[in-house]
């Protein structure tokens, strides 16, 4: 096996800049599906995250920002 790889990484070294380009496009044409299917299964996982799910949604509002003067009471703000 190790034989035959070595064979194969000898022919893409010797392509020209053509072959080399027709072998990218070729190989992008086969990988696409499969990664697409790939982060197609990721963003499913996400979504069913719940850390995920709450992201994008407004934050619930328990504490309201503070203002100039109630930061300056709490001694926040320096004069």
């Amino acid at each position: 096996m190790s034989k035959s790889l070595e064979k194969l990484a000898d022919k893409m070294i010797r392509l020209s800049p053509e072959e080399q380009q027709k072998l990218q496009l070729i190989l992008k044409a086969k990988l696409l599906p499969k990664l697409a299917k790939e982060q197609q299964k990721g963003l499913l996982e996400q979504a069913k995250n719940p850390q995920m799910q709450q992201m994008g949604k407004p934050q619930a509002q328990g504490m309201p920002m503070p203002t100039t003067r109630d930061a300056a009471m709490r001694g926040l703000l320096r004069g």
